[in-house]
């Protein structure tokens, strides 16, 4: 074995430092997409409504119900991830990150 060979990683680059940076870029990449998450998650609990209009006026038959409720359910869930969403984040971010 030879003692010149390069190292995989250089001295001041520690798998630490490396898992930092990592860490870091994970949550920039976060941060860019939670405004369209949130516009998404309150867009579609605004839209979602639409779709128990079929489904009452039928009236709830086996599966209906079934899936009724989870329609409410995914209603919820998209109400509470789309809460924070104020008019005008997604545009903003997008103007700030062309800048």
């Amino acid at each position: 074995m030879s003692t010149n060979s390069p190292s995989l990683w250089p001295i001041s680059e520690s798998p630490a430092h490396i898992a930092d940076a990592l860490l870091g870029s994970a949550r920039t990449v976060a941060e860019h997409l939670r405004p369209l998450l949130q516009a998404t998650a309150f867009w579609s609990a605004v839209a979602m409504p639409f779709l128990y209009v079929p489904l009452l006026v039928g009236g709830l038959a086996d599966g209906e119900a079934v899936t009724f409720i989870g329609l409410l359910f995914l209603n919820v869930v998209a109400l509470v991830l789309g809460h924070g969403h104020r008019s005008g984040d997604v545009e903003d971010d997008a103007d700030a990150a062309g800048q």
